[in-house]
């Protein structure tokens, strides 16, 4: 636990599968505590080092799919403690799209929470780490959006081109594609109605001026056909929708030409 540090994530595997995503909060060394929360068995050790979690959110992820991300056998079965750090670590959280709160409040998305004017007495936090993460995180999504997350993967899947992500001010945005010709941003969400489809556009428009070359197209990623009225709101702002078909397959209905070249004005004011 030495190299652990606030705001690192932290997967809870059991029943061959990941369980749960977490956020590294507080983290101290209090052996009463540590007894008072697990007692020691007779003669046992006491679990002395403890560490909150800022966020905490279900998930089902089978082992498979964690051990591939981190090059192991896909028999692997993750029995006790395992810390991974490097480029194994960065490999498991951008490739389950994770995104701490930690790394949002660096980057001014979110405000941290107000401090207790009591100083801590008993110990002193250590000094973050810059983590490295990959899933957005608005006001009204988690650490980790295990609704859209299969439906990036299944979509990415179908790219001849490698997809990536961006961060920004405005947060971190779902895709990121970099062809020959244009640039695409893509905001995944897990449900059609309105409430989500307004949702990622506002997101969308909030991460055009920051893509790191300017956009040619903005696209909203859903699970199935929207309904008439989400798909003229989408067209309205030149934002293209591309809806799953059947596995494996999309289907892109695009904004009208007019339209987005108007709107692309705005996407690329800096």
């Amino acid at each position: 636990m030495s190299s652990v540090r606030t705001g690192d994530v932290a997967l809870f595997t059991g029943a061959k599968k990941v369980l749960a995503v977490g956020e590294v909060g507080v983290i101290f060394v209090n052996r009463e505590v540590a007894d008072t929360l697990w007692p020691p068995s007779p003669g046992g050790k006491s679990w002395h080092t403890v560490y909150s979690l800022r966020d905490f959110v279900p998930a089902e992820v089978p082992y498979e799919e964690l051990a591939e991300l981190i090059g192991y056998s896909k028999n692997y079965g993750f029995p006790g403690q395992l810390v991974l750090e490097g480029d194994k670590a960065r490999a498991v959280i951008e490739g389950l799209r994770i995104t701490t709160r930690t790394l949002l409040e660096q980057l001014g998305v979110e405000n941290p929470p107000a401090r207790d004017p009591l100083p801590v007495q008993r110990t002193e936090l250590e000094q973050q780490h810059t983590p490295v993460v990959s899933y957005e995180r608005a006001a009204a999504t988690t650490l980790y959006r295990r609704e859209e997350q299969p439906l990036v993967t299944e979509f990415c899947a179908t790219l001849t081109v490698a997809a990536g992500r961006f961060r920004s001010p405005a947060g971190l945005c779902d895709i990121y594609i970099q062809g020959p010709d244009s640039v695409e941003v893509i905001e995944a969400k897990s449900r059609i109605e309105h409430a989500y489809v307004r949702e990622a556009l506002s997101q969308l428009l909030d991460y055009a001026p920051h893509s790191p070359r300017p956009a040619d197209r903005l696209a909203v990623l859903l699970p199935d056909p929207p309904a008439e009225r989400e798909l003229q709101l989408l067209h309205r702002y030149g934002v293209d929708c591309i809806h799953r078909v059947s596995p494996g397959v999309f289907r892109r209905v695009p904004a009208p030409d007019d339209r987005r070249q108007l709107m692309k004005r705005l996407w690329t004011e800096s």
